[in-house]
């Protein structure tokens, strides 16, 4: 009896030492963290603005992390692969999201097998009143002018994917103004722009930094800005209110984690992606392309998220 309650003790006591060990590994590693380089999933096509945005932030935030942030681009399903792929991921801080107001907008009208509580928002870091703009052969300068031409004869508008925020913009305009689209759905404004340019398709509502370069070759027409105020980028381009129609609507995009990151690397991500974020050095990459920067800490973005979602629901029922 004596001999079995030994081999007992020394069974538990090796357990011990190899709980012990683990532990106190885990949590080694977790104060070396990041220990390798960080995946940042973009869930739209290269070159976009969501895209674009984040290679600049993760340029400047690898000088805090020491670690280099590769993105990965998953633009399937209208940004919902990308998407899922970060939800199911381990939270470990390896794979973050390059994540926008999609997420909300997906999560509302598609059958998606995640939530807004799927994922732990970091920061946020812009927001972006759309610009609807028309292909520069097209003779339409107004917005009265292609809505009316749109009432004839509905227009092609392309959007980065079904339900996503662009889409929703032209959905908004639609309801609001009485103009007609027929919706072209792509993988990414590198797509979707150029399409407008081509003459492939007639409209759409894209971001400032998207369509600027191919305003600037005269290519599109920029008609309207979905802003309460004229923007200094573009001072010359008037607010849709102005026009007759009180329409506000743009994309916020930020950077999110999968649920369930510890607080101590919760917390060294939130501030290497804010000292990024409020650096010079972003700050004049972003006037460059075009990206309004707007930030909001991990607190503040989740309830912006969640007022979005509401607002969003409601802004749906009403487009129904």
């Amino acid at each position: 009896m004596r001999r079995e309650n030994s081999r007992t003790f020394i069974i538990f006591f090796a357990l011990a030492i190899v709980n012990g060990s683990l532990t106190s590994g885990a949590l080694a590693a977790e104060k070396q963290f990041p220990s390798r380089f960080i995946e940042a999933v973009v869930p739209f096509s290269p070159g976009g603005a969501v895209d674009n945005s984040i290679r600049i932030i993760g340029a400047e935030a690898e000088k805090t992390l020491g670690q280099k942030i590769t993105v990965l681009n998953k633009p399937a399903g209208g940004s919902v692969e990308g998407q899922r792929y970060v939800a199911n991921a381990k939270p470990d801080g390896y794979t973050l999201l390059a994540m926008t107001s999609s997420v909300v907008s997906n999560i509302l009208t598609k059958n998606v097998d995640f939530t807004l509580g799927s994922f732990d928002p970091l920061i946020m870091y812009c927001f972006d009143p759309f610009v609807f703009v028309v292909n520069a052969d097209l003779p339409y300068k107004t917005l009265a002018e292609v809505i009316a031409a749109s009432k004839t004869k509905p227009m092609a508008a392309s959007t980065p994917g079904k339900a996503n925020s662009k889409h929703i913009a032209g959905m908004i305009i639609e309801e609001k103004t009485g103009a007609k689209f027929n919706y072209v759905h792509t993988k990414g404004a590198s797509e979707g722009v150029p399409m407008i340019a081509g003459g492939h398709v007639q409209v759409g509502c894209w971001a400032w930094a998207e369509v600027r370069p191919l305003v600037e070759q005269n290519k599109l027409r920029p008609i309207a800005v979905m802003a309460e105020q004229r923007d200094p980028d573009f001072p010359n381009v008037p607010t849709f209110k102005e026009a007759g129609f009180a329409i506000y609507y743009g994309a916020w995009r930020g950077i999110a984690a999968p649920k369930g990151l510890s607080p101590d690397v919760k917390d060294f991500l939130i501030k290497a992606f804010t000292k990024a974020v409020t650096s010079a050095e972003v700050k004049e990459r972003f006037d460059k392309a075009g990206f309004p920067v707007v930030y909001k800490g991990a607190d503040d973005f989740r309830k912006y998220i969640e007022e979005d979602y509401i607002s969003l629901k409601k802004t749906l029922e009403e487009l129904k």
